[in-house]
């Protein structure tokens, strides 16, 4: 973040990180020239100097980290920030990869249903993460009528599904080079599942949506697609943990389609059938829920 507005060099880099030490700045700064992410120019001179700057893959990936850390309820600090904490991303990755975001996004869990997940953490292991995670706000915890405690995704998690789409999108263009997407269709529909709570479609109460991620061609020419529904409650929220019903509408799209409908707000080459009107008022406030910069209260649960 430090290197997005200009080229600096290695010692003004160290003073501006000023939570580093500067044994750390080099060490991390040659980690991140061989992950092609920094480059590092030499200068003529006595000594010489060694100017450092952000490659393309880098100034991709501030990007994205500037455009969330200005959204509402981000909890990233902005550039040139005195306060360099990105903890934060790392509980989300840890999140994300035990499996956890996936399960959430589907409805609230228990300490010993997600136990028994197969990430291969013990009890004691997810107790501690549960704790991270509630401690971040990344998740919320509650009793529920005398059964054991709970844990769901806050508003503040599902937003940060913004990043894991981005983040997708960035491994696909500069990380799996020659692979198809940088999601599989899976994780993409949980990008959405745990996203559709947070937006609200009033003049849709009663109605059903359907969501479909489509995979890649196989040589008979068909596609496999990866399907969840969204229930627009009285209250006008989006639920999915609803039992199956007859959908009032739907949208299918490729892995591009999605990253351009979350990332760029771009719809329009959305397969869709049905009540237009919902899909589209939904895939709309789904870009917008995720990259607004005024927080909207929600009434309920987050």
């Amino acid at each position: 973040m430090a290197l997005g507005a200009r080229p600096l060099r290695t010692e003004q880099l160290a003073r501006r990180l000023m939570h580093v030490s500067e044994r750390s700045v080099y060490r991390y700064s040659a980690e991140l020239t061989k992950c092609q992410l920094i480059e590092r120019h030499e200068e003529d001179g006595v000594p010489s100097t060694v100017v450092l700057s952000l490659t393309d893959p880098g100034r991709h990936l501030y990007r994205l980290l500037r455009g969330f850390a200005a959204t509402a309820d981000s909890r990233l600090p902005y550039p040139g920030s005195a306060v360099q904490s990105w903890n934060s991303l790392k509980l989300l990755g840890q999140l994300w990869e035990c499996g956890f975001a996936e399960t959430l996004s589907r409805k609230p869990q228990t300490m010993t249903e997600l136990s028994g997940r197969p990430h291969g953490l013990t009890f004691h292991q997810v107790t501690r993460r549960m704790r991270l995670f509630t401690d971040s706000g990344l998740l919320q915890s509650y009793p529920s009528n005398g059964h054991p405690r709970r844990y769901g995704l806050t508003r503040h998690g599902r937003r940060r599904m913004a990043l894991v789409a981005g983040i997708g999108r960035w491994r696909h263009r500069y990380v799996l080079t020659g692979e198809a997407t940088g999601l599989t269709g899976a994780e993409m529909a949980t990008v959405i599942r745990a996203s559709l709570p947070l937006i609200s479609l009033p003049d849709f109460a009663g109605m059903c949506i359907s969501l479909g991620v489509a995979g890649q061609m196989d040589d008979d020419g068909h596609r496999a697609v990866d399907t969840l529904q969204g229930v627009v409650g009285k209250d006008g929220r989006v639920r999915c943990d609803q039992a199956p019903m007859a959908a009032d509408g739907s949208a299918v799209g490729t892995m591009n389609t999605w990253f351009a409908v979350l990332l760029d707000g771009n719809r329009g080459r959305m397969r869709t059938s049905g009540d237009l009107s919902l899909v589209d008022a939904c895939l709309i406030r789904l870009h917008e829920v995720l990259w607004e910069t005024e927080p909207q209260p929600l009434a309920g649960q987050p």
